[in-house]
């Protein structure tokens, strides 16, 4: 099974990616899925994406106009199935990222829109601030994701992004071990606290083998379950290309 199959991912989506621990892995993933079924793909931060990852997705198109944004992103996609678009550069490595409100008129370009809807610093989970993330009203599903390798691993700034709202949200003090309870807190009170009802949501549990991270991965699952998160994925992300997926 593709990843973006598991997501039921379809044409008409929104999709916007949240967390940590592998959002642009698995944005690149889906991306490579979708064209590969024919559609057209428009990827597009809403804080900021590292242009390494943007290279791997298409070409990218940068404007602080929302009209010329349109233009360039058109006339790119009609040479290239996947187009990233930005408002600029943040500096030589970093693409800034499109205000929300743009990504409808932006979707009228393609089937499907995927989203990185905050930042993460590459640590496997975080603590999701007040702010985030930043939403499109046109999202159509928000995809929570987070690395089973931070099971385990103690409550700090190496292994967590905003430990201390990681600690406000999870119960779990500074330098005290992410238990699963903790994991499952962080996706479900964090970042899919302040999703719209009428907005579908999934949590996708990367960094998963079919050893030991799996029967971990399946442990925090059942607590996700509790919390309400109906749709759990679990996937090879971002460590195997192409990626594995299971549905629990």
């Amino acid at each position: 099974m593709k990843l973006y199959e598991a997501l039921g991912i379809s044409t008409g989506d929104v999709v916007a990616f949240a967390g940590a621990g592998g959002k642009s892995g698995a944005i690149l993933d889906v991306s490579e899925g979708l064209v590969e079924t024919g559609m057209k793909v428009l990827v597009a931060p809403t804080t900021k994406m590292l242009l390494g990852e943007s290279n791997s997705i298409g070409p990218l198109v940068t404007s602080e106009d929302l009209g010329e944004l349109l233009t360039k992103a058109e006339n790119a996609l009609s040479e290239a199935p996947a187009v990233v678009a930005g408002s600029g550069m943040l500096s030589k490595n970093r693409v800034d990222g499109v205000d929300p409100e743009w990504i409808g008129d932006l979707a009228g370009l393609v089937d499907v829109v995927l989203i990185e809807a905050d930042g993460s610093r590459r640590r496997p989970i975080k603590g999701t601030a007040d702010h985030e993330p930043a939403l499109p009203t046109v999202a159509t599903l928000v995809v929570a994701v987070a690395n089973v390798n931070a099971l385990g691993t103690p409550v700090d700034e190496e292994h967590v992004h905003r430990p201390e709202v990681f600690s406000e949200l999870t119960g779990v003090g500074s330098g005290q071990s992410i238990t699963p309870g903790a994991f499952a807190s962080a996706v479900a009170h964090g970042s899919l606290a302040r999703v719209p009802q009428r907005i579908r949501t999934a949590a996708l549990i990367t960094g998963v083998d079919p050893g030991r991270s799996m029967s971990n991965a399946s442990v925090i699952t059942r607590e996700l379950w509790r919390l309400g998160v109906k749709d759990v994925i679990l996937t090879s992300i971002p460590t195997e290309s192409p990626a594995q997926v299971w549905v629990p």
